[in-house]
């Protein structure tokens, strides 16, 4: 048995791929779970996995033929009735609080049939965005044991494929590390989905008048922080989504750097000595309590006071919660622009705490019910422009993920469109 580690800055772990919410849980479970299609991440197209194929009957139905002989970790076979019994159990959690992503990646579904090699997807709506979010970890197949049917499975420390035994550690090095040491091979991707940036809190002080936050953004000169940004290899954002994501729109002209124009905003809206604080937790990005405070330093010149606010995670999850923040400081991956709805709308996450429902919430939902891919396209751009406009995401950097290899030790590691680690 070949024991190997995988070091990461924190211990933050969840093993339930419904709940995985981070890049380790995340990470950790995809070892274990598979999904019924996969995505590759070179040409962003669908894969098979636990599904042979797949197929649209209409827009509200969706079958997918199963791959036989696939048994979970403790050798009981993998059939349509478990397959369908694994999505039931994703449902049953819609009471959950914070919303989990797989339950809104489940929007419109009505129920999951099991034939004989066969399950059937039957929708009351139509959901644009299933088929690619079947590949997600968070819909990974789970049995109600908790067991999956990947090559590795869990152990105290970490996961095994009866060979080699894997630990997860808090580290600053290992066989594999999240992050980059110098003279170790990498893998590497730019990571799809929402960019790294300041989410405000729309129902709160200042921050409630739609001026004020579209002012902050223009206050933000972010060709100015490339250089903190280059020890990370991270891009200035130029949007919500990052340029790998489908449905990406170029905002760069929305971002211009226009201190004139965010003072008459300010002035317009009668706002004088403002003060913020930004909560975020700093062990998943090398550069971000630096860009933080690169931020604090430009809006300092114009009489705006930024605190960055580095927290525990379990204050940052009450926080989150209860609303108790002027701005987090996030990015979100995923490959499919619906994340969008997950994270804006009002009835969904809500992170902007919006107190009511409007025209940007009727684009989020129609994009998803859309069934011709150049409306949807057309909706997301025009999604994208209006969170800009409306001041509701300040971008500032796209996130490159890395993750080192020992030499001569792990070989064939890769990154997938989630930016988790797959290890043949």
């Amino acid at each position: 048995m070949r024991d190997l580690t995988f070091g990461w800055p924190t211990h933050q772990l969840t093993d339930d791929p419904r709940l995985a919410y981070n890049s380790i849980s995340k990470t950790f479970c995809r070892l274990i779970y598979e999904s019924l299609v996969d995505i590759d991440p070179g040409n962003g197209q669908l894969l098979p996995w636990l599904a042979t194929s797949w197929k649209y009957r209409d827009p509200l139905t969706l079958d997918l033929i199963l791959r036989p002989h696939r048994r979970f970790s403790d050798g009981t076979p993998l059939t349509p009735e478990a397959v369908a019994q694994s999505f039931s159990d994703i449902a049953a959690l819609k009471e959950v609080s914070p919303l989990p992503a797989a339950v809104t990646m489940l929007t419109g579904l009505d129920h999951v049939e099991a034939g004989a090699d066969t399950v059937t997807f039957h929708f009351t709506h139509h959901n644009a965005a299933f088929l690619r979010s079947l590949a997600s970890v968070n819909l990974a197949v789970r049995n109600p044991s908790g067991l999956g049917t990947g090559h590795w499975v869990q152990t105290e420390e970490g996961v095994t494929d009866g060979e080699r035994r894997l630990a997860f550690r808090e580290a600053d090095t290992g066989d594999l590390y999240a992050g980059l040491i110098e003279g170790y091979p990498v893998a590497e991707l730019y990571n799809p989905g929402i960019s790294y940036g300041l989410c405000p809190n729309a129902s709160r002080g200042p921050l409630t008048d739609p001026r004020v936050r579209r002012a902050l953004t223009l206050l933000i000169d972010r060709a100015a922080l490339q250089p903190i940004l280059d020890s990370a290899g991270y891009p200035v954002a130029s949007s919500v989504l990052t340029p790998a994501t489908e449905g990406y729109r170029d905002c760069s002209a929305e971002l211009a750097h226009d201190p004139a124009a965010a003072h008459r905003l300010l002035a317009a809206a009668g706002a004088q000595r403002l003060s913020f604080e930004v909560v975020f937790n700093s062990t998943f990005s090398p550069v971000d309590a630096a860009i933080l405070t690169a931020v604090a330093a430009q809006w300092r010149q114009h009489g705006i006071e930024l605190s960055p606010a580095d927290v525990g995670f379990p204050e940052l999850r009450s926080r989150q919660q209860s609303g108790d923040y002027d701005f987090r400081f996030f990015y979100f991956t995923g490959s499919d622009p619906d994340l969008l709805r997950y994270q804006f709308a009002v009835d969904q996450r809500n992170m902007n705490r919006r107190v009511r429902a409007d025209d940007l919430d009727a684009l989020l939902h129609g994009q998803l019910t859309c069934t011709d891919p150049d409306t949807r396209r057309a909706m997301v751009h025009d999604i994208q422009r209006r969170i800009l406009a409306g001041g509701l995401w300040l971008p500032l950097c796209n996130v490159r993920t890395v993750t080192s290899c020992r030499p001569g030790g792990l070989s064939g590691v890769y990154l997938d469109t989630e930016a988790l680690a797959r290890i043949p």
